[in-house]
């Protein structure tokens, strides 16, 4: 819409994966816009990007850079996905979108797109094609859906208050060009020669987002928070599940990154989940002992061998939002990347 080009952009976690395709993405659609990152590093971005450095835990630098960007619209997307003990993850996921909502209460930024997870509503157990009407479960899988799902709550319920409007994205298995998890996971099973491994009968279908397509959906949700948009009332205060609309088994999502690169393995081993959570039992027992970081967990192995797929016919209708990236593509796209500044050498 035109009226994007008058806005102001702040993207917290811009220099993080989902944050400078949001960047890009910005640039591109809005060239008279102003862009801002907010990171604890500086920005990376061209010259036309303003970066603020600092802590989303730290309430005061937050607020002088919204402050001094003079944001309007607000990307929430930083996250903590891992930490060494839950109290860190809980000040960075949900004590920091405490701040970013009441400095956009006080600074009057009226619009915010929170960067929420598909795992919010995870409780471990199969999810065959969900949508948003599931309830947030009685106990959270791990730290990270927790902290995300209390973050997310706060987000919609500051909808409408103090002239703020929200919307939170649940993105799913999200990987791309850049990716320091999803697809290095896969490739460093390659560079160990590993690939014949599986856990689970790879019957269960899974999620995933390719990132170009993540950041189109918050630039869709960013436009529809204008409350002028005739979709505005669908989308305040609302929560979507974003994703390719491709859910495939997981073993094939890492079979097609290894084809990419021109690997197909032999032969496959499977290994029964049962058989793999008491590995991984074993493993989390001798990493206990011995300080090492365990090579396979329990965690590991129920995502591995768990359904998680939801659909996105919410988003589809009210965000208007259809992947233009197609799953076999961002795949493609990945794995060269990976292959040229990641891959180790004569591999």
């Amino acid at each position: 819409m035109a009226t994007e080009s008058f806005q102001s952009y702040l993207v917290t976690g811009g220099s993080g994966l989902l944050g400078q395709h949001i960047v890009k993405l910005l640039r591109s659609r809005y060239p008279y816009a102003p862009v801002a990152v907010f990171d604890l590093v500086p920005s990376d971005q061209d010259e036309g990007v303003r970066s603020f450095v600092g802590d989303i835990t730290d309430r005061n630098a937050l607020e002088k850079a919204v402050k001094e960007c003079k944001a309007t619209c607000i990307f929430h997307t930083v996250a903590l996905l891992q930490g060494p003990l839950r109290d860190i993850q809980m000040n960075v996921n949900y004590g920091g979108t405490v701040n970013v909502l009441s400095v956009a209460r006080v600074q009057s930024v009226p619009k915010l797109v929170f960067t929420s997870s598909a795992s919010v509503v995870s409780d471990g157990k199969a999810q065959v094609g969900i949508d948003e009407s599931l309830p947030y479960p009685p106990k959270p899988f791990d730290v990270y859906n927790e902290t995300k799902a209390l973050a997310e709550q706060d987000v919609l319920h500051a909808n409408g208050h103090g002239g703020l409007s929200t919307v939170s994205l649940r993105v799913a298995g999200l990987f791309g060009p850049g990716d320091k998890l999803t697809v290095p996971g896969f490739m460093s099973m390659l560079v160990a020669k590993k690939t014949h491994i599986q856990f689970g009968d790879n019957t269960n279908l899974f999620d995933w987002t390719y990132i170009e397509n993540a950041a189109h959906a918050h630039l869709l949700a960013a436009e529809r928070l204008n409350p002028d948009h005739p979709k505005f009332s669908e989308v305040a205060g609302q929560a979507f599940f974003i994703t390719n609309g491709e859910p495939i088994p997981y073993w094939d999502f890492g079979r097609e990154l290894w084809k990419a690169v021109g690997h197909v393995p032999s032969k496959i081993t499977v290994i029964p989940r049962s058989v793999g959570i008491l590995i991984a039992t074993i493993m989390e027992l001798v990493s206990w002992f011995t300080g090492r970081p365990a090579v396979l967990t329990r965690f590991r192995i129920m995502i591995f061998c768990t359904t998680r797929w939801c659909s996105i016919e919410k988003a589809r209708k009210a965000l208007d939002y259809e992947p233009p990236v197609p799953l076999h593509e961002g795949i493609r796209k990945a794995a060269e990347c990976w292959q040229t500044h990641q891959a180790p050498p004569n591999n």
